[in-house]
């Protein structure tokens, strides 16, 4: 291995770290101009750049990157970091094993001593590595949902208007009893002499469940749908990497923030479309004749015929009614009744 002449830097050098990451984009670590190549000194390290990768295609070519503590002559690592020693005023590319079992004292134990924060970027960079097409494909998945959840968010507005805020919280609430509806049943004696002999007590009305009734969400939604998933979505597609080395090279040059922050979009996104699709599913299955049967009939015994709402479903035709007013009628948007492909998930990191 030809070494390079040393170079001196009386102060921390921290202006060479985008030099050095341009220099791995296309060349081995120990080959930059700037790097020293003998062991560094056991004090006064700190850290430069922390975890950095050589790219893939790099790899390919040169193979390895040779570590000056511990693999001078056979090379071995793939990911390193780089120092600079306040003793010999000199930068050093070492390996990940060695720079953190090496420094027990300087910066860079320090710096991993926070545990939380460099486990957590060791995650994350992980989980976009291994899903490093993920933002690409969820912003063409959100191109073909988008339409059905905007149809969606106005279907859940004219059913949660329609059915009154009462009706939609007793009919949620089924979720938590069971899935069974209930209504208020008076007990006692009309001649007693006292109130107190009359009381009411809550019982389980027929012997069905109710189907879909999460679309309700207790009558109201601090935020649509379709906004909710569009928010991350943008900000999915400022991600412009279009190959895995491209998207390796990006985690190392990002700080923390940014890094998990992408990393919180990915998986808020996947989060919202599922629930999205559920949501559809959702829908289809409370406005199921059957279903809207069960939910008309309890309706009509627990509110009486001026209290009442009822729906109907005739063919994709929807019918609100309160009481014997029709109080709203529109027809089922197409787009909530075609078939999706499989949404995009988050795979699991190996080793994760």
């Amino acid at each position: 291995m030809v070494q390079n002449v040393r170079r001196v830097f009386d102060a921390k050098p921290e202006y060479l770290k985008s030099s050095f990451l341009d220099h791995i984009r296309s060349g081995l670590p120990h080959t930059c101009s700037f790097i020293t190549h003998e062991t560094p000194p056991k004090s006064g390290i700190e850290v430069i750049l922390q975890d950095f990768v050589i790219p893939k295609h790099v790899l390919a070519r040169d193979g390895l990157a040779p570590c000056p503590i511990c693999s001078p002559i056979k090379p071995k690592y793939v990911k390193g970091h780089l120092l600079w020693s306040s003793e010999s005023k000199a930068l050093y590319a070492v390996g990940h094993c060695c720079g953190h079992g090496f420094f027990t004292s300087g910066s860079l134990a320090k710096a991993l001593t926070r545990n939380s924060r460099a486990e957590r970027r060791r995650r994350a960079e992980t989980l976009i590595e291994a899903n490093w097409a993920l933002p690409q494909e969820l912003v063409a998945y959100w191109a073909l949902l988008k339409p059905a959840v905007r149809d969606l968010d106005r279907v859940l507005k004219a059913l949660r208007v329609g059915l009154r805020h009462a009706v939609c919280k007793d009919i949620h609430r089924t979720l938590r009893d069971g899935g069974f509806l209930k209504i208020q049943q008076r007990s006692g004696d009309d001649d007693t002499a006292t109130y107190r002999g009359l009381t009411t007590a809550e019982e389980v009305y027929g012997d069905q469940t109710v189907r879909g009734a999460s679309i309700l969400r207790g009558s109201s939604r601090g935020i649509s749908v379709e906004a909710k998933i569009s928010n991350v979505m943008a900000a999915l597609t400022h991600v412009s990497w279009q190959t895995e080395n491209d998207a390796v090279l990006w985690l190392c040059e990002q700080v923390d923030e940014d890094l998990l922050r992408l990393e919180m979009f990915m998986q808020d996104a996947v989060s919202n479309v599922t629930t999205a699709l559920d949501d559809l599913a959702a829908l289809l299955a409370f406005l199921d004749p059957d279903n809207l049967k069960l939910i008309n009939s309890w309706s009509l015994k627990a509110h009486g015929w001026q209290g009442s709402v009822s729906v109907a479903n005739d063919h994709g035709q929807i019918t609100i009614m309160r009481g014997r007013k029709r109080h709203r009628i529109f027809r089922m948007p197409p787009t909530l009744m075609q078939t999706l492909p499989a949404a995009p998930v988050v795979v699991e990191a190996p080793g994760g």
